[in-house]
């Protein structure tokens, strides 16, 4: 079933996040393109606090051309998640589109996320071919190399900011913060499925992005956060259980090697750093294992209110 035909609904969330310099002109672009190519769409900017120019300009703009635009003023930035999140609330349509406040892909391939969905939950946007720098396309394979090995799920190119999602998906999925880019990781949790879709990478994308090391050590610490969420959020014991047992086993390998050489060659231990190191490694481990095991504890006791499953149709016949 096509979107925008009959009565399914699109609705364009736009959060405006970063490199927001050019929003309301490429505004512009998304909403004459996609009002050609989708009978029913509307568009919904999200802008945090740092960009209210951004947010003034567009409402000037759509005050003079009368364009379906419904602006957000966040209070402060809360995060790209969070931006999406209050578009979502606000949205009528049954499929979302996110975007970039910036041009990242050719605007005219956006149909092929629309043809491309189908069946499918989610239809990611996949930059190809890609025009931007060999530094560029590293950290993006090393991301997604990582996000592999620790996931087992694997994204070509999930920084990419074009998608169309289900509502029924966001309704579901919890994110928070900066968590967008792994929407299809927390969605795939919940039994929803998703496709790449291959996008023409815009010509404004090639210029190298180097950011602080800050932004780089946030990313990983947010991907670790999603990691555990994902695969350990029922099972903690089995997370802090697994590191708490070799910390034990070290520990104790440690301490067994400390006593065999006091009782066979009589090496004096009292006084070795290594005694005090072995015994922490010990004591941790042990640690570990008691936080694993609260944390199954309170599994357990709410474990009534938890939703473990996800109904994808239910058939009368």
């Amino acid at each position: 079933m096509s979107i925008g035909q009959g009565d399914k609904t699109l609705s364009v969330v736009v959060p405006v996040y970063e490199r927001a310099e050019d929003a309301a002109q490429l505004f512009v672009e998304y909403y004459q393109h996609l009002t050609k190519v989708v009978d029913n769409v509307e568009f919904i900017y999200i802008i945090g606090e740092r960009y209210q120019s951004v947010a003034k300009e567009m409402e000037t703009l759509s005050r003079e051309k009368s364009y379906k635009l419904k602006l957000i003023i966040l209070s402060r930035d809360f995060g790209e998640a969070t931006a999406v999140k209050a578009g979502v609330d606000q949205a009528t349509g049954d499929y979302i589109l996110t975007l970039p406040p910036y041009k990242q892909v050719e605007t005219e391939e956006l149909d092929k996320l629309i043809d491309g969905i189908g069946d499918y939950d989610l239809a990611i946007g996949k930059r190809w071919p890609r025009l931007d720098s060999q530094k560029n396309r590293f950290q993006t394979r090393l991301f997604n190399s990582i996000l592999y090995r620790l996931s087992g799920q694997k994204y070509t190119d999930i920084g990419c900011g074009a998608r169309l999602i289900k509502r029924d998906v966001l309704a579901e999925v919890r994110m928070y913060g900066d968590q967008l880019r792994f929407l299809p990781l927390l969605a795939f949790q919940l039994g929803y499925h998703s496709v790449e879709v291959e996008l023409k990478q815009a010509p404004e994308e090639s210029r190298d992005r180097i950011y602080r090391p800050g932004v780089y050590l946030r990313r990983f610490l947010d991907l670790l956060t999603i990691i555990f969420l994902t695969k350990f959020n029922k099972k903690p014991l089995r997370f802090f259980g697994l590191i708490g047992a070799g910390s034990i086993s070290l520990g104790i390998l440690g301490l067994i090697y400390l006593a065999f050489e006091r009782l066979v060659f009589g090496v004096e231990v009292s006084d070795r750093p290594m005694l005090v190191m072995f015994s922490l490694f010990f004591v941790l481990g042990a640690q570990l294992i008691s936080i694993g095991l609260i944390g199954e504890t309170i599994i357990f006791t709410h474990s009534k209110e938890m939703k473990e499953y996800q109904i994808k149709e239910i058939i009368n016949q």
